[in-house]
């Protein structure tokens, strides 16, 4: 028997040697191989010890063949089949040294791993077979007829395992990355399988989505091309409250957030009216998707506490009615409240110093109140015009434009006005003037004034003195300052007689 063995591992030498040091290199592989892959370690030594098992097995069962006697066909058939467990164990091992340790630090996905395995398994096979004068092409034929009935039978597995390697392939996504399947699954990737991707939820549990699902879906890739992504947060707001203020108080509160990008900045649009509120969209960058419920639950609670603060409502989903009793005295009231406003804003107008108290009564009832957002044009450089405006509430910028450059001339705030010469003169505007906040205005109309005007003509040689010392305190002129012209009243008189239609002395 040692004989028989003897003359064995002789035969096959150095394979015998080589079987050894695989079973003592996988022996050290347990040691670095992560834990899922212990079972290649297994097989590869199971291999390995099974061809030297099968080499003593093949020198017992044989008889001592005496030199250039031919081999009987199931010793024949033996020693095929242990150089083909040899070839499998030396697949494995390589595999493991491989993608183990030389590429253990670009981790390669487990379906190419078993792609390039299995044809491995294929190359060595045919050499093997080819080497021992087997007939390659019987085997392809049966195999291929069997492939055939197998392919009709599980059609849809199948189909998986295609749609498993065209994901490969393609390379959009990547384990690790966090993706949407249709609206519907969220999850990140934690391996792609031959038949199936499995994902990761934000809640700990492990689906299995089949690949042909995955490449039919409409997936969404919230890890590419970077980490970067957009949340969405809707606020329902009453529609007391000015847009400009709600974003103003929005993005303060949620700026206060410390893991929310600073490039690109939030923002705060207004969305949508409804029946029975205005719905904002508040938008924020985040780095990490992972991160998106707790990142939203912090920026609805800033936005809470900070609206809370300002006194500002979130209504309920409800139709309010309102029923005020207006009794005569109330009425009253809130006319003489308007009427006492209109005429102190007037009052502050030194145009109409000249009016006595019949005619600025008058003039406060014919007034007209309008409102512009932060950032609107309310008088446009050049544009024509016949209005005078008297700032009630907020900040407005007069901006000149000069050698094709715009810039800030002065800042007007309540009680000033603006816009007094196209009202009297009719000439265009002079300046741009843009709302800094949200702006309340009184209008004075040329149709309001034409009335004074032609009750007491005289008024517009008073104005025209008023008007002319005006703009030499302003210095509107393009010299930065002027000593007073004696005939600019009387040319601004002509002018705003021309321009009312009213004839003076």
């Amino acid at each position: 028997m040692f004989l028989q063995l003897r003359q064995e591992w002789i035969s096959d030498w150095p394979l015998p040697a080589v079987a050894l040091a695989l079973i003592v290199v996988l022996a050290a592989l347990r040691t670095v191989v992560a834990t899922e892959h212990i079972g290649s370690v297994r097989a590869g030594i199971f291999f390995a010890g099974a061809y030297l098992v099968s080499l003593f097995l093949v020198s017992i069962v044989s008889p001592l063949a005496s030199p250039g006697a031919p081999a009987s066909a199931h010793l024949y058939t033996l020693r095929v089949l242990y150089r083909l467990l040899f070839c499998f164990a030396c697949v494995l091992t390589a595999g493991l040294v491989v993608f183990d340790l030389l590429l253990s630090r670009r981790p390669i996905p487990r379906i190419l791993r078993d792609l390039f395995q299995g044809v491995a398994y294929l190359i060595a096979g045919f050499l093997v077979l080819t080497s021992a004068e087997v007939d390659v092409s019987k085997i392809f034929t049966a195999s291929v007829l069997t492939t055939a009935v197998i392919g009709l039978a599980l059609q849809e597995t199948l189909g998986n395992i295609m749609a498993g390697l065209a994901l490969q392939v393609e390379r959009d996504f990547d384990v690790g990355d966090w993706i949407r399947v249709d609206e519907k699954i969220t999850g990140r990737i934690r391996e792609i399988r031959w038949r199936v991707t499995s994902l990761m939820t934000k809640n700990g549990d492990l689906l299995l989505v089949p690949n042909g699902l995955v490449t039919r879906a409409v997936l969404t890739n919230f890890s590419r091309p970077t980490t970067a992504h957009r949340q969405w947060i809707f606020l329902r707001m009453h529609f007391r409250h000015p847009p400009a203020q709600v974003r103003e108080i929005v993005l303060e509160a949620v700026r206060a957030v410390a893991q929310i990008r600073v490039d690109p900045p939030p923002d705060c649009l207004l969305w949508e009216f409804k029946e029975d509120s205005v719905t904002y969209a508040i938008r924020y960058w985040i780095d990490d998707f992972q991160h998106d419920d707790p990142m939203d639950a912090e920026v609805r609670s800033l936005v809470w506490y900070a609206l809370h603060r300002a006194g500002m409502e979130i209504p309920f989903p409800s139709r309010n009615i309102h029923v005020t009793e207006m009794t005569e005295d109330r009425a009253q009231r809130k006319l003489d409240e308007d009427y006492a406003r209109r005429v102190d804003a007037l009052s502050r107008v030194d145009v109409f110093r000249a009016l006595d108290a019949e005619k600025i009564d008058r003039l406060a009832r014919r007034l007209r109140l309008v409102l512009f957002g932060p950032g609107e044009v309310i008088l446009r450089q050049g544009e024509p015009g016949d209005s005078l405006y008297v700032v009630r509430v907020g900040e407005v910028a007069v901006r000149v434009a000069m050698h094709g450059v715009q810039r800030d001339v002065a800042t007007l705030s309540a009680g000033q006005f603006f816009g007094e010469m196209s009202l009297m003169t009719g000439e265009s505007r002079s300046a741009t003037v843009v709302a800094r906040t949200d702006v309340q205005c009184y209008v004075v109309s040329k149709e309001a004034f034409q009335e004074i005007l032609e009750s007491k003509p005289d008024l517009a040689a008073t104005i025209s003195e008023i008007l002319s010392n005006r703009q030499v305190v302003l210095g509107t002129s393009p010299e930065a300052a002027r000593l007073p012209d004696p005939q600019e009243p009387q040319q601004l008189l002509s002018r705003i007689a021309s321009f009312f239609g009213i004839k003076t002395r």
